[in-house]
């Protein structure tokens, strides 16, 4: 008899499905070792009722009973020599993962201006000097105004958006003050900061309720302290 430590969950064949149980799958192995193909075929549409049992929910759809010899033959790697009432395509069972998706890990200079603001920066210091640039960089700059405005409260002068331009682009796009247009968002929506008092303020008040509630009951004739 196999002990805990020789027959753990951890060094047992992995579940392809795991919805039927690792019974189902042993069952399966058993029924490839039969020697006659007759006593395959009868114990596969008993397990075939036993499947059902156990996912009855499969029973709503039509080919219920195709799904499970489809199911059966995928547990079984399709090494399972049998007379399958249905046509089961074997399906490549190459499992392709998909590429990792890169993050990006640099750190954020200036965070109340979003990651999204040194991809635009990027893209206007590897362009020419000329009109539609500088277009680019009163857009950018207009974006950081609003954006400081709206989550630092603060309204930046040109002369601090030209060196924050600077400094994102690591000195290409060296401009004064002057040659920046900053268009201000007059209906820019400001950030609740208020939630943590309101939050307070509730809690406070839903204390005091159940502190009335508490005294009201004590001064009620069935009221009995134990």
């Amino acid at each position: 008899m196999l002990t805990l430590q020789e027959d753990y969950n951890t060094q047992r064949t992995s579940l392809d499905l795991s919805e039927y149980g690792r019974h189902v799958q042993e069952y399966i192995q058993h029924i490839q070792q039969l020697p006659e193909k007759i006593d395959r075929t009868a114990w596969t549409h008993n397990l075939v009722q036993i499947m059902a049992t156990l996912n009855p929910e499969i029973k709503l759809q039509a080919n219920y009973k195709e799904i499970l010899w489809s199911h059966i033959l995928h547990l079984a790697k399709f090494d399972l020599d049998v007379d399958c009432p249905y046509e089961i395509i074997q399906i490549d069972p190459t499992n392709n993962k998909p590429s990792t998706i890169g993050y990006p890990d640099a750190n954020i200079r200036f965070r109340f201006y979003g990651r999204n603001l040194q991809m635009m920066i990027d893209k206007a210091a590897s362009m020419e000097a000329n009109d539609l640039r500088q277009d680019l960089v009163n857009m950018i700059a207009s974006f950081m105004y609003n954006s400081c405005k709206a989550w630092n409260n603060e309204n930046l002068s040109n002369e601090v958006i030209a060196d924050h331009l600077m400094t994102l682009s690591k000195g290409k796009l060296q401009l004064s003050g002057e040659e920046i247009t900053v268009s201000a968002d007059t209906q820019l929506a400001q950030p609740n900061r208020n939630w943590q008092q309101g939050k307070k303020n509730n809690f406070q008040r839903n204390n005091k309720n159940n502190k009335n509630n508490r005294n009201n009951n004590r001064n009620g004739k069935n009221y009995r302290r134990f």
